[in-house]
């Protein structure tokens, strides 16, 4: 399947699409139309706008699509209309077009291993100086998380064998949530870290600080790009979750299936660390994604556009350059200390009117 195919096979990838076509029907991104109309406005979008949209208004598009990702429940009324197949027909020449914007160029790449930054965040301003952030090891963490995601298993397969109806929630990501674990985005022109605009389920913090990374050696890192990719890793280190994962991931895809996640205790004796590229994050999060080599199949949840996830923190030590960052009065994060003239504003993802 083609990368147009693969991203409209997504949601996310169809909702940040459509985004872009409301921009560029009326330059904010917003539509309040009805359901019927909504593939007259996306037919009539003049696919040339595109190529003169700025790198910042592109990814407040993405931004706003990242912020409606869900895998916890069933999809919302705009991911439902964005699947509607002549909408998602009418989406595929801006699908198209996005990926000949010369802003999206760098989508498909590995990770920049010479651009890398991690942010810490606070939910107020904080009282601590601004000492150089410190790498802790990551120890035994990845054991105990594997520890924990067997015996939450097992607490699931005897709740499904008491009611195999009942819908219990739980965790709902696949990400190696372990402690030492590290994530890291590229820096882009006027963006401190990718994650301060790219966030899933952000909790909405407002006093981060932007250290840069420096990576040493040579470290093994996995890539990510499409779903077959996630598939791939999934399939040669498993780990079977059924129970755990049966009401959320239904939830999410409308599917039953034996769900497996990455065994990352196995994972890191062959990889050091995994990247999500952009478009890897446009076409495969939130899909049921079959597996070959096992019976089952496995979701993507809860990364980031970009993001590289170290399972060894041996390569990656913190410059001591930081910068702080702010939510300006019109939306934007901008450097603490700088001022931008109101003209240069970018659009704010924090006023960003979704289609109702």
């Amino acid at each position: 399947m083609d990368t147009v195919s693969l991203m409209l096979n997504s949601p996310r990838g169809r909702y940040f699409c459509a985004n872009i076509g409301f921009v560029c029907t009326n330059g904010d991104g917003s539509y309040r139309g009805l359901r019927r109309d909504v593939f007259d406005v996306l037919a009539k979008v003049d696919v040339r706008a595109i190529s003169q949209l700025s790198e910042i208004e592109i990814l407040n598009a993405l931004a706003y699509a990242v912020d409606f990702a869900r895998y916890w429940q069933a999809p919302d009324e705009e991911d439902l209309i964005f699947a509607h197949p002549e909408i998602v027909e009418s989406l595929r020449p801006i699908a198209q077009a996005i990926l000949e914007s010369p802003h999206t160029s760098w989508w498909s790449e590995s990770v920049d291993l010479a651009n890398q930054r991690v942010v810490q965040k606070f939910e107020s301003i904080p009282d601590s100086p601004a000492e150089p952030l410190r790498i802790r090891q990551i120890g035994d963490s990845l054991e105990r998380w594997h520890a924990h995601m067997l015996d939450y298993e097992a607490q699931f397969v005897e709740y499904v064998k008491a009611d195999p109806d009942r819908n219990i929630g739980g965790e709902w990501w696949s990400i190696p949530a372990a402690d030492g674990v590290y994530d890291t985005t590229r820096e882009r022109d006027g963006i401190g870290a990718m994650e301060l605009m790219l966030e899933e389920d952000s909790p909405g913090f407002g006093y981060p600080r932007v250290w840069p990374v420096r990576v040493h050696g040579t470290p093994r890192i996995y890539e990510i790009t499409c779903p077959a990719d996630w598939a791939h890793l999934v399939d040669a280190y498993p780990l079977a979750i059924p129970a755990w994962r049966r009401f959320v991931w239904h939830e999410t895809t409308g599917e039953h299936h034996n769900w497996f996640v990455p065994d990352w205790t196995a994972v890191v004796a062959d990889y050091d660390a995994v990247h999500l590229t952009m478009v890897g994050y446009l076409t495969t999060p939130g899909i049921a994604i079959p597996l070959a080599e096992h019976s089952g199949a496995t979701v993507l949840a809860g990364w980031n556009p970009d993001v590289t996830n170290w399972l060894c923190s041996d390569f990656i030590t913190i410059g001591d350059t930081m910068t702080e960052w702010r939510r300006s009065p019109d939306g934007p994060w901008v450097e603490a200390s700088s001022t931008p003239s109101p003209q240069k504003l970018p659009v704010s993802v924090d006023t960003w009117i979704p289609f109702r």
